[in-house]
């Protein structure tokens, strides 16, 4: 007589932690994701105790170079579990080296809330499993990659990205970017100013483009338009027509 599953996941899961193992457990594992590869090499998340999360760092250079990114990825913290990473503390210590990467397709950071948000409406005893089981079963979801940061998902633009394309912090660094000055973004929210900078200026070019064609004295006004799109994206190719006019100014 074949295994029934509702009888099968109370013994199996009768030793699993409750709400703040869970959440301990996907912040630490999430931390080469928010971290980067080169980082994550030379620190270890080692602990999450009342919203402070404790990296080792290899050495004392890069624990104080560390401090300068920290809101940077408390923010990345932000934007997978909301509320639950408050302050991170970094502290010298010997740092085990990360194992191989396994050949598996790159985690959607949506596949942590998700597994996140379906763990806590499950019983206490059952949410660390119920978590790692959601998790895996996200992680085999299938999508298109999303055309801003190339996480794959099942909507467009992800809902990452989606929530940070509202942003009108992620919108003001959008134009210092587009009028060529730095901007103090990283990892997704860099990636949708980008994004909303070379709309905008692509979209000033196409407006600016029929006025330019009839009266040469805003061709200079196009080229200054042209010239701040080749600096910040200069594997990109001008639109055909705005090349050609300025062009034949050159």
């Amino acid at each position: 007589m074949p295994w029934r599953l509702k009888e099968l996941i109370p013994e199996a899961l009768k030793k699993a932690g409750g709400k703040e193992k869970l959440k301990r457990g996907l912040v630490l594992s999430a931390w080469k994701e928010v971290a980067g590869k080169e980082l994550a090499q030379l620190t270890e998340p080692v602990a999450l105790e009342a919203g402070t999360l404790t990296v080792r760092v290899a050495d004392a250079v890069v624990a104080h170079q560390l401090t300068y990114s920290r809101l940077a990825l408390l923010r990345r913290y932000g934007e997978r579990f909301p509320g639950v990473v408050k302050e991170i503390r970094f502290v010298v210590g010997p740092v085990e080296a990360p194992p191989p990467p396994p050949s598996a397709p790159s985690e959607n950071p949506e596949a942590a809330r998700k597994a996140l948000t379906l763990a806590q409406s499950a019983p206490p005893e059952l949410r660390e499993r119920v978590a790692r089981a959601a998790l895996a079963l996200f992680r085999r979801t299938q999508g298109r990659p999303c055309p801003i940061c190339g996480s794959p998902s099942e909507t467009h633009p992800c809902p990452t990205c989606q929530r940070l394309l509202e942003s009108p912090w992620v919108r003001k660094e959008a134009e210092r970017l587009k009028r060529g000055r730095p901007s103090g973004l990283e990892g997704e929210a860099l990636l949708v100013a980008r994004h909303l900078a070379r709309q905008s200026l692509l979209s000033e070019m196409e407006a600016l483009y029929p006025q330019a064609l009839r009266d040469a004295s805003l061709r200079p006004l196009l080229r200054d338009l042209a010239q701040r799109f080749g600096a910040l994206f200069p594997g990109e190719t001008l639109p055909e027509a705005v090349r050609s006019l300025l062009a034949k100014e050159a």
